[in-house]
């Protein structure tokens, strides 16, 4: 019978276990600075953009495009991804102005992630103001849309993004849902332990030889 209570005591453990980490598990990753950062008004133009991020973010399906109020992209290039920082170059040349740095990237969880970065550069007036923690991070976030006369490479990356991702009931509601199955069979098995344990404890109690 001790052996029936230290096994059902362990799948008990097990499955709080289970349940208390997988919230942990499907949180989304942060922009937690950039260069330029939201707001910032620089003197001259910069030669890059920087995101960094709370955790790596995925390889594939990053975008990031910087553009003026003409909507005309500034980014020469392919976004760079080192572990949680991911670099843009810039072309040459920007005049004083506004500028947005948006960007979408795919968060260690699989899930899309995007945001904008306002900034300025010499006398320029800001293209929108910046948000208060200077992103907007969403789990569906909306395709930016594509300057004219630029390159859809940016755009195709973003829809890569979606792909890649899926959709809230893609890899990462699936896990969740295994994990709260598996935290439910284990309950269920410990209370069918408990109760077998029981039923030979009174089994027992009418056996003199006890």
């Amino acid at each position: 019978m001790r052996a029936f209570r230290a096994m059902a005591g362990a799948v008990l453990t097990a499955a709080v276990v289970l349940v208390a980490t997988a919230a942990p598990a499907a949180a989304h990753d942060d922009l937690i600075s950039s260069t330029p950062t939201s707001g910032q008004q620089l003197e001259t133009a910069p030669a890059d953009v920087q995101l960094t991020f709370s955790a790596d973010v995925l390889t594939i399906g990053a975008a990031v495009i910087v553009v003026d109020a003409s909507e005309q992209d500034w980014v020469d290039g392919a976004p760079q991804i080192q572990g949680g920082l991911v670099t843009a170059p810039l072309r040459t040349g920007m005049p004083a102005g506004g500028y947005e740095i948006r960007w979408r990237v795919v968060s260690s969880d699989g899930h899309p992630i995007s945001g904008v970065v306002p900034f300025t550069v010499a006398t320029g007036v800001p293209v929108t103001e910046p948000s208060p923690t200077g992103q907007t991070t969403t789990d569906q976030p909306t395709s930016s849309p594509a300057p004219s006369g630029q390159s859809t490479s940016a755009a195709a990356g973003t829809d890569t993004a979606a792909d890649a991702a899926g959709s809230d009931d893609g890899s990462g509601g699936a896990l969740r849902v295994l994990l709260v199955g598996l935290a439910g069979a284990a309950i269920a098995v410990a209370v069918y332990l408990v109760v077998r344990a029981r039923r030979g404890r009174t089994g027992s109690s009418g056996d003199p030889r006890s």
